[in-house]
Formats: structure tokens, C-alpha cells, sequence
């Protein structure tokens, strides 16, 4: 599926081919860029080695363009926010972990929530999601 990402604050998009660039800084204040994959449910994160993120870390991130926090409080902590457009041009919010090594991911479309990863019931509540994304 073609779609693009965009930061929720700009509207900058995020994709470049089929990554998602994305600013992050670790727990110890280090900084770097984190390449995601557009396919929602693919986990592979490329980030330069010299990058150092330890699994269960939590992390921090940004858009790269307008440097606003894409974290999402109001769900959860560790829960950050993009958008996503779909080649119909329908927009969904796409709710992702910060935590580094959990398979984490919700999509969001009015009250239908499409869920990924092997931890989304970590932070599954439908309810919370929709009324607050």
C-alpha cells in the first residue's frame, strides 16, 4: 500500500521511499535519527551504530523538521503519534512505542483501531486510544 507519514504538529512529511525518518535522543541524552519502515508491522529500525539504544529503553523522538515532541500523553507515556494518508487520501493517526525493541503499534480511524505487534496489548485499552488519539 502507497501511503505517506506526516508529523501531527507540521504536517511535514516523514517518508523518504519506504522509511520513516524520525528524530530521537536515548535516556542518557545522546541524539541520532531512527529509519522505520512504512509497513505498519515491520519492526526493523535502522539507526547509525554509533547510536547506542539498549532494549527497553525509552526513548524520546521528534519530528526532524519542526523538533516538536511526537509523544502522546494523553494515551500513555511511552505511546508517540504520526499520520498517516493512504493512497485514497483517508488519514489515520498511527500510534507507535517509544520503547526500543517493543512491537507496538495502533491505527486509528475514527473508532476503528487496527492493532500491531506482539506487545500492543501492553497499552491496549480501545477505549482510551480512541477517545484520546
Amino acid at each position: 500500500m502507497k501511503a505517506n507519514y506526516l508529523c501531527p504538529k507540521c504536517r511535514t512529511y516523514l517518508n523518504v521511499g519506504d522509511k520513516i525518518v524520525i528524530s530521537a535522543k536515548n535516556a542518557r541524552g545522546y541524539k541520532g535519527i531512527l529509519l522505520f519502515s512504512i509497513h505498519l508491522g515491520d519492526y526493523e529500525i535502522k539507526k547509525h551504530s554509533n547510536f547506542d539504544i539498549e532494549e527497553n529503553e525509552s526513548l524520546s523522538m521528534f519530528c526532524p523538521c519542526c523538533h516538536k515532541s511526537l509523544r502522546h500523553p494523553k494515551v500513555h507515556n511511552n505511546i508517540f503519534k504520526i499520520l498517516m494518508q493512504d493512497a485514497e487520501d483517508q488519514e489515520y493517526e498511527i500510534l507507535f512505542s517509544g520503547v526500543y525493541g517493543e512491537r507496538c503499534t495502533y491505527q486509528i480511524k475514527e473508532e476503528k483501531v487496527s492493532s500491531f505487534g506482539k506487545d500492543a496489548g501492553k497499552y491496549l485499552n480501545f477505549t482510551n486510544l480512541i477517545n484520546m488519539s
